[in-house]
């Protein structure tokens, strides 16, 4: 209810400033209040009536390549699913059709794609493969292997796309189907930052693509190009390109292109500081997005409002958004079917590789049939030098023995060596870790001794003196002054384990001061939001020392083992709870293989001794998101 609410009140912002915009621009924005519908009511009305298999399979593949065109990822998905369920009704012979089947698995793999759930396209896609041999059905079989690149794609593993690529570029004689690995391929160099590349690529396919006809993949290859003139900050090119394709797309209604221009148009907006416009812009294509339930959409254009309220200090709906942002995250993640698509890709990486193996023997065997053509035309000769050459043979045989043994014994010699010094190492690393503990512990020891024996001695003497109290004034100024002295120890007791940078700097000031170091040592793009600032320096100087630790644990495993980008760390204080959002684009990690580190526990202990609790997300290839609430336990405000 609370997520249908906010669309609601989204929609009705957005409605009240379109008009504002329109004027102002020259330009204008729609969102939809319904998905739109592009499929005549006569096709279902002759679907309805169909009872032979081949009239309703048929009809249910124009009706879903209607809905691929709309970008309708739901409908794709439901007619994919209709289709499919047709294929598999087994015919009187007890087989199912493997034609129709395949083809619902080319739709199924488009329809996930749009909606974000790669690991459900990886599934169709090899499925797809698996029953279209190519030599039976070629078309199909390039047209799964096509979808499964452009999955590897979004999922950045290139190398696997670009193999796949590269084997339809050179034993696929169709156009449409090179034209496409071309676009792909700009597309990989798109996302690898290599922008002349990328836009050779483009320029192949957009050619191929004006030969067959087709304007939707150049419209798709225009907004590429728009997206590379903002990396080259020309945005009059850039919006010029987009525009373009925002009003053409809505025209043809190719409404999934529609929204990704409009995407790009309010980056356009957002830098040029038009923050207004940029986001009725990005709310446009953001309410669209959730319409149309494209989940991957969502994620994106929600990320780029996020960081829009950030500039803007709009913190509260940077926190809102970041909230929907994770719900989508852990959706997609929960939709996906990672254990069986695994099984699914190992079989088909399995397959691939008996194929080259059948290749690689294939061409032996041709290599030997040659070989011992010639050893038959040239035996006569070679027989009188083998005489000869046996004895020079078996010295140079003897020799070549003991370089390869020499060889061998140097590369055990290496491995020893590293092995010694990853031991050394290690040793360091535990005295170090050994180092701390104990230094720890002899701190605790110090304070025990001192409380114990200065301040426990105190207590008890003016427990004695107040048991003997009989109104004597002469005691009472005894007493008077031990307590005095017990307060002045108490405190200096208490600053002694504080840090003095904590207590002579605002606490927000320390982190950013921290981030800047590591920003400038170090290929990170870090930013980091807090809010509301006058609340978090506030803090009490024990949690803001546990803090600062925490953000220096997760900075440091970041900075050795994630090979992010971007490091985005949010703090926020809401209903008397301290809220840390710790992300990055790195490598991510496979949770249920998760060690649990020094640095690690060491958070974990701090957070227990805080009563606070914590939460890891990550997947492979996706970065890692670290969610922290520490329970505060007093008025901040003060």
């Amino acid at each position: 209810m609370k997520d249908k609410v906010y669309k609601i009140i989204v929609v009705i912002v957005l409605f009240s400033s379109l008009f504002i915009v329109g004027q102002e621009q020259g330009d204008s924005y729609k969102t939809f209040g319904v998905i739109p519908q592009g499929v005549k009511d006569s096709l279902h009305q002759q679907l309805n009536r169909a009872t032979d298999f081949k009239d309703r399979a048929k009809l249910l593949k124009i009706i879903a390549e209607i809905h691929i065109k709309l970008g309708n990822t739901d409908s794709i998905i439901y007619y994919g699913n209709s289709l499919k369920e047709e294929a598999l009704n087994k015919t009187p012979e007890g087989l199912t059709n493997a034609l129709w089947l395949s083809r619902s698995y080319v739709i199924l793999g488009k329809g996930s794609l749009q909606k974000g759930l790669y690991d459900d396209a990886m599934e169709y896609y090899l499925q797809g493969i698996e029953i279209s041999p190519v030599e039976k059905k070629p078309l199909l079989h390039y047209q799964h292997k096509l979808g499964l690149a452009l999955v590897y794609i979004e999922k950045g593993v290139y190398k696997d796309a670009m193999k796949i690529l590269d084997e339809c570029l050179n034993k696929s004689d169709d156009l449409e189907l090179t034209a496409f690995a071309k676009k792909y391929y700009g597309d990989i160099y798109l996302q690898k930052d290599d922008l002349v590349e990328s836009k050779k690529y483009y320029k192949e396919a957009m050619l191929d693509f004006k030969k067959l006809k087709l304007e939707k993949p150049q419209l798709k290859i225009q907004v590429s190009l728009g997206t590379i003139a903002i990396l080259e900050n020309d945005f009059d090119n850039a919006y010029k390109h987009l525009k373009e394709v925002k009003n053409k797309s809505l025209e043809k209604k190719y409404y999934d292109l529609h929204i990704a221009a409009v995407l790009r148009i309010g980056h356009i907006y957002s830098h040029n500081k038009q923050y207004e416009e940029a986001q009725i812009v990005l709310s446009t294509a953001y309410v669209n997005a959730v319409q149309w339930n494209q989940l991957e959409l969502q994620k994106t254009i929600a990320k780029s409002m996020i960081a829009l309220y950030v500039e803007t200090e709009d913190y509260k709906n940077a926190y809102n958004l970041m909230t929907q942002y994770e719900e989508v995250s852990s959706q997609i993640i929960n939709n996906q079917k990672r254990k069986e698509v695994k099984e699914l890709e190992i079989k088909y990486q399995t397959a691939q590789k008996e194929n080259e193996i059948l290749t690689l023997q294939e061409e032996q065997l041709l290599k030997e049939s040659e070989i011992k053509r010639q050893k038959t035309i040239k035996n006569a000769f070679l027989i009188g030098f083998l005489v000869v050459l046996i004895p020079i043979i078996a010295l140079l045989y003897m020799y070549y023995q003991k370089l390869q043994a020499q060889s061998q014994l140097n590369v055990k010699q290496e491995e020893i060596n590293r092995q010694k010094v990853a031991s050394l190492i290690k040793g360091q690393e535990l005295k170090l870790v050994k180092a701390s503990i104990e230094a720890q512990d002899e701190e605790r020891g110090r304070i025990a001794r001192e409380l114990h024996d200065s301040i426990g001695g105190n207590l008890a003497a003016i427990k004695l003196q107040m048991n003997n109290l009989n109104d004597k004034a002469a005691i009472k100024d005894a007493i008077v002054n031990q307590l005095d002295e017990t307060y002045q120890q108490v405190r200096e007791i208490s600053h002694n384990l504080i840090p003095s940078k904590f207590s002579q700097n605002a606490f927000t000031t320390l982190i950013s001061e921290y981030i800047d170091k590591l920003d400038k040592a170090s290929d990170q793009d870090i930013t980091f939001n807090p809010y509301p600032k006058d609340k978090i320096n506030a803090l009490d100087e024990n949690l803001q020392v546990e803090v600062f630790n925490i953000l220096q644990e997760l900075l440091t495993n970041t900075l050795k083992h994630a090979k992010a980008k971007n490091v985005e760390i949010h703090v926020n204080i809401h209903n008397k709870t301290l809220q840390m959002l710790f992300e990055d684009n790195g490598v991510g990690f496979d949770k249920e293989k998760m060690r649990t580190g020094i640095g690690l526990q060491n958070i974990k202990s701090r957070l227990e001794a805080l009563q606070g609790n914590i939460n890891i997300d990550s997947t492979i290839n996706r970065g890692t998101a670290v969610t922290i609430e520490i329970p505060i336990n007093y008025d901040t405000s003060n």
